[in-house]
């Protein structure tokens, strides 16, 4: 799959794998002026590629390093354009991707990328972005804010009001922090990678921010009366769904509740802490 939608000045680009012959999972990428931001997964590269050329994209921004984001990057870098990407994700983009068979299936093994690091601003002719480190999706993760139209390209910082699984090597504490540091930032417009364009960006956030909160209490309330974090997860967000054990554990309920309960006693949302540097 891939679909191109122009809207004043900026171009989304949904993107996904087909996997049996149907779209799998989609993500989406954006373009503004010269600009594109994140390249979709691996299989839509060549499409990608095709379209960057009679579009005049001439540079490369990278959200983070997975490969829903990343897929596209060395195709475009073989076509002559650099790609950037917070210093954190430059080894693991030039080393490339390990990746759980779960994650091959839906998206493809991106090939490896030379990269550069991010500056703090990128600017270009009509843009002028603001680079915003906001880890715990990913420590890799940045998103850029457009400081005069207030966009904010934030990869997959928001995805949903209310997420409700995570992956193992997430941290609901830095992502807790990271989208209180993008709200203080007041955006009108997100530009989510699976949202797509969310015009209640403030409003957006807010809701997020107060169901995770509110579900982080929660946890720790059946927690602290002694209820195993499997119950925990169980009592207040139901049954694990499929992709769960396809991916044999790697993206559960379970996995948020943990994360939760893995910072007793204050909110889950301290920045700063431990955070895993894995590939995936």
């Amino acid at each position: 799959m891939f679909v191109v939608e122009e809207r004043a000045g900026l171009a989304r680009v949904r993107m996904a794998r087909r996997v049996l012959g149907r779209p799998s999972m989609e993500v989406s990428a954006y373009r503004l002026g010269d600009l594109l931001v994140d390249t979709g997964p691996p299989s839509t590269a060549p499409a990608l590629a095709a379209w960057c050329g009679r579009a005049g994209v001439r540079r490369v921004v990278l959200t983070h390093h997975h490969e829903d984001h990343c897929g596209g990057a060395a195709a475009l870098a073989a076509a002559g354009l650099p790609v950037a990407a917070s210093a954190e994700a430059v080894p693991l983009l030039a080393a490339g991707l390990r990746m759980p068979p779960y994650r091959r299936l839906i998206w493809g093994v991106p090939r490896s990328v030379r990269a550069v690091p991010l500056p703090a601003v990128v600017e270009g002719e009509g843009y002028r972005l603001r680079v915003v480190p906001t880890p715990g999706h990913a420590f890799t993760h940045v998103c850029l804010l457009d400081e005069v139209r207030r966009w904010l390209f934030s990869g997959d910082l928001f995805v949903h009001e209310r997420v409700r699984y995570l992956r193992r090597i997430e941290d609901v504490g830095l992502h807790l922090a990271s989208l209180r540091r993008v709200a203080a930032l007041e955006p009108d417009l997100l530009l989510c990678a699976h949202a797509g364009p969310v015009a209640d960006a403030r409003g957006a956030l807010a809701r997020k921010i107060a169901w995770w909160e509110e579900l982080g209490r929660r946890a720790r309330e059946l927690a602290d009366a002694g209820y195993p974090p499997r119950a925990v997860s169980r009592r207040l967000l139901g049954r694990e769904g499929l992709l769960t054990y396809l991916s044999v554990g790697d993206f559960s309920h379970a996995n948020l509740v943990r994360s939760f309960l893995a910072r007793p006693g204050g909110p889950p949302c301290q920045a700063g802490g431990p955070v895993s540097r894995s590939r995936a």
